[in-house]
């Protein structure tokens, strides 16, 4: 047994978020074959989720033998991460993975991925005003830093614990690294 804030997980084995695979069929074949728990959905932007995008809502497709599940989402606006958060609970989403990680120019000029590691005082206010508006274990998904001069996944996963997050996942390479 293994706990993610209040979820209470079989396993302490995860599926990643990987843009491209981890949709629900290859979700459900990964559930079938064993030992993973908790499953997380490709990364997802926040205001495609709240206004109902065909192409996020495919993202987030579920059913009842793809539980529980996580939620990935990227965006750097709080407002949008929190009311995305708000509705993805209501779905039904089992836990939010925030992605601090992703290094593609689309999502950092949004203020999203590893540029989140970059802004830490607003990263802290963005992941709060998720802890508090939703019941479900908030997550995130970082990297070590920007670059290599600028490691800040220290001073960073303080501040996301001082937020309230339930767990932090390091991809252990800088944005400047890639994939």
């Amino acid at each position: 047994m293994f706990s993610l804030g209040p979820l209470n997980l079989r396993s302490n084995l995860f599926l990643s978020p990987l843009a491209g695979y981890t949709n629900l069929p290859f979700r459900l074949v990964i559930r079938e074959i064993g030992g993973v728990d908790l499953c997380t959905t490709d990364l997802v932007n926040a205001r495609s989720l709240i206004e109902q995008n065909p192409k996020a809502l495919k993202l987030i497709e579920t059913n009842a033998q793809d539980s529980p599940l996580s939620v990935q989402l990227f965006g750097g606006v709080k407002e949008e991460m929190r009311d995305a958060s708000i509705l993805l609970q209501e779905r039904g989403v089992d836990s939010i993975d925030v992605n601090m990680g992703c290094p593609v120019p689309k999502v950092t000029k949004t203020g999203g991925g590893a540029s989140m590691m970059n802004e830490l005082p607003k990263t802290q206010e963005l992941i709060r005003s998720m802890v508090d508006a939703v019941e479900v274990p908030i997550t995130a998904k970082m990297r070590l830093g920007w670059d290599d001069q600028n490691l800040t996944a220290p001073d960073l996963a303080r501040a996301l614990e001082d937020a309230g997050v339930s767990a932090i996942f390091v991809h252990g390479r800088t944005r400047a690294q890639g994939f």
